[in-house]
C-alpha cells in the first residue's frame, strides 16, 4: 500500500505529465503547416511505411528530398512551388511541419498522434 508521500509524488508526476502532453499537443497543432505552404519542411508519414513508398509519395508531391531523419517515417523535404504541404497530405503524409523546436523523433510521434486524433473528430 502506498504511503501519503507516495500518493503526493504520483499525483505531482501525473499533473506534470498531463500538462506536458497538453502543451505538446498544442505545439504540434500550431506547428502544422497550411495546405498552401511551401519551402523546407518535415513530412511525417505513418510509422512502418516502407521507405520506397514514402519516396514515391514525395516524388509524386513534387518534393525535393533534403534528408531523412533518424526515424524512417520523417523526411525533410523542400519545394518552392506553392501547395507542397497539401500535396504531401494528399499523397499519404499525416502532416507537414516546419522548424519545430524539439527533436524530430518526438515531433514525429506527436504529429502522428495529432493526425490520428484529428481524423477521429467530426
Amino acid at each position: 500500500m502506498a504511503t501519503p508521500g507516495h500518493r503526493l509524488a504520483l499525483l505531482l508526476f501525473a499533473a506534470v505529465l498531463a500538462i506536458w502532453l497538453g502543451g505538446m499537443a498544442v505545439l504540434m497543432r500550431q506547428s502544422a503547416l497550411p495546405p498552401a505552404a511551401s519551402g523546407t519542411m518535415l513530412a511525417v508519414f505513418e510509422p512502418g511505411t516502407p521507405e520506397d513508398e514514402i519516396f514515391a509519395s514525395l516524388t509524386r508531391a513534387g518534393a525535393r528530398v533534403v534528408r531523412r531523419s533518424g526515424l524512417g517515417f520523417i523526411w525533410v523535404v523542400a519545394s518552392e512551388e506553392p501547395g507542397l504541404a497539401g500535396r504531401l497530405t494528399r499523397e499519404g503524409a499525416v502532416g507537414a511541419y516546419r522548424n519545430l523546436p524539439i527533436s524530430t523523433a518526438i515531433a514525429g510521434c506527436f504529429a502522428y498522434a495529432d493526425a490520428k486524433a484529428q481524423r477521429l473528430m467530426p
